[in-house]
């Protein structure tokens, strides 16, 4: 039997698939700049809430870790999930 692969659909499954896409992100979205003397990073994270964020910084490493939880509950039955849910971290080496 002939088998048929696509290496530029597999390429783009093993990149979703470590790097994550816009809908389903691996790790937390940033923006990061410089305001007169300060520098500024900025996260998205919503549908966290303020008591699931952890921020530490280590050995000049910025951490911040984030948790959304998934619908649960009973009589709930999920009719479509693209929200990604479960624990995310991103780290930030400082200069």
């Amino acid at each position: 039997m002939l088998m048929r692969t696509d290496p530029f659909r597999d390429l783009d499954r093993l990149t979703h698939q470590l790097f994550g896409t816009n809908a389903r992100p691996v790790a937390l979205p940033m923006d990061a700049y410089r305001e007169g003397d300060s520098f500024v990073i900025q996260f998205d994270v919503p549908g966290t809430s303020l008591e699931s964020i952890e921020i530490t910084v280590e050995q000049n490493v910025l951490t911040v870790h984030a948790e959304r939880p998934g619908v649960r509950g009973d009589g709930v039955e999920m009719v479509v999930s693209e929200r990604s849910t479960g624990r995310f971290s991103r780290q930030v080496f400082l200069g």
